[in-house]
């Protein structure tokens, strides 16, 4: 049930078109397991692939669903969206570790971007890599913890440094969210 045409030429589902007992398809349920990664958008090809080749694949190598969201204006990043049920699990590293779909596709698709700006410059160490994601307002107490507890584990045990922003800080492009 696709709405209408629009210039691009791609189908979009309103879920108006849907009966109130009918959920939209591939919808993400309420104990999914979902990670919103932000993507700079010179970056999103490495990702999604000449025709969608690399993004399918991965769906079907992890099977999790991933959703690329459109270029928004003025906007230098999209958001990917990787989700799936939280009862399934893959195998991940060497040692069998059992992790979610969407986990596995999360740092799957991490890698891919990673591998992206290793192949620019053969000459330049990659040092310092910057992920930007997204987390829900009503899920950001279980990573910052009581007093700030959970984050600052986190960095002690990573070394990583981890800065969390307010709604003040969101790109355009995570604002419909």
């Amino acid at each position: 049930m696709a709405g209408p045409k629009t210039d691009y030429g791609k189908r979009y589902h309103y879920l108006s078109e849907f009966p109130a007992d009918v959920k939209e398809p591939h919808a993400i349920g309420p104990d999914d397991t979902v990670y919103r990664y932000l993507c700079a958008s010179r970056k999103i090809g490495s990702i999604i692939g000449r025709g969608g080749e690399i993004v399918k694949q991965l769906r079907l190598e992890t099977h999790a669903k991933i959703r690329i969201s459109e270029n928004v204006p003025g906007c230098e990043e999209r958001v990917v969206i990787i989700y799936s049920s939280s009862e399934e699990t893959n195998s991940c590293g060497d040692n069998d570790d059992l992790v979610s779909p969407a986990h596995d596709a999360l740092f799957k698709v991490h890698d891919r971007i990673i591998a992206e700006e290793a192949v620019g410059d053969d000459f330049v160490e990659i040092q310092l890599v910057t992920v930007r994601m997204l987390v829900h307002s009503d899920q950001i107490g279980c990573v910052i913890g009581k007093g700030g507890q959970v984050v600052q584990n986190i960095r002690n045990e990573t070394r990583a440094q981890i800065r969390i922003l307010s709604n003040d800080h969101l790109p355009n492009c995570c604002i419909e969210l």
